[in-house]
């Protein structure tokens, strides 16, 4: 299933199966643990993608969502380009690389996985927080887990190529923390899917 399927849901997906061929076998539910088992499998689908520009400044999406904010922030005491793509229900889960980069970080805080129509959610749920260097330039990723994940899966990864797999999330959000000067070529309420376009870094420029 390597390549079709991702590995965040082999588990769900055996474990449903088990339970769809005792439905079968037993005559209990089947019609609910067929519609179960063909729902993970469509949730945790994992289509290859290509990276939609091979500039090396280009800036692509990380995962399947729609933009819910493009804001100027701060972060690290820095004043930078910020934005929010919020992961869609049905969209691919697949966490991929924004650009050709380093991991020069990685924090993971445990916590809750509670609906993130809770404001308190921002604070209290699963997260991680990345931070990337390309050359000269450096920018972060927030990852904040929501009620349909049940752990936040990211690999043990030093350095990524554009659009490179790294992880999953179930539900939730997406943040970018970007050099300010970063172009940003998409706008509030836009749906993207992973290794779109997102916009370009600015050659020379860092948030420092």
């Amino acid at each position: 299933m390597n390549g079709y399927i991702a590995k965040a849901g082999y588990k769900y997906i055996f474990i449903f199966l088990i339970l769809f061929v005792l439905s079968l076998l037993f005559g209990i539910l089947p019609l609910l643990f067929t519609f179960l088992f063909l729902f993970f499998l469509y949730f945790f689908r994992d289509p290859e993608r290509e990276p939609f520009a091979d500039d090396r400044l280009a800036l692509l999406s990380p995962i399947d969502g729609k933009i819910k904010e493009i804001s100027i922030s701060k972060f690290d005491d820095n004043e930078v380009a910020k934005i929010v793509i919020q992961k869609t229900f049905f969209g691919v889960g697949t966490l991929r690389a924004v650009s050709d980069s380093k991991i020069a970080d990685i924090k993971r805080r445990h916590g809750l996985f509670l609906c993130q129509a809770i404001k308190i959610s921002e604070i209290l749920n699963e997260r991680a927080i990345i931070r990337f260097e390309k050359e000269n330039i450096r920018f972060a990723m927030k990852i904040i887990a929501g009620a349909f994940s049940r752990s936040l899966e990211i690999s043990n990864v030093t350095s990524l190529k554009a659009s490179r797999k790294f992880g999953f999330l179930g539900s939730g959000e997406v943040i970018l923390y970007l050099p300010r000067e970063t172009k940003i070529c998409v706008s509030v309420g836009e749906s993207v899917e992973a290794a779109s376009l997102l916009g370009y870094f600015e050659e020379g420029k860092r948030d420092e």
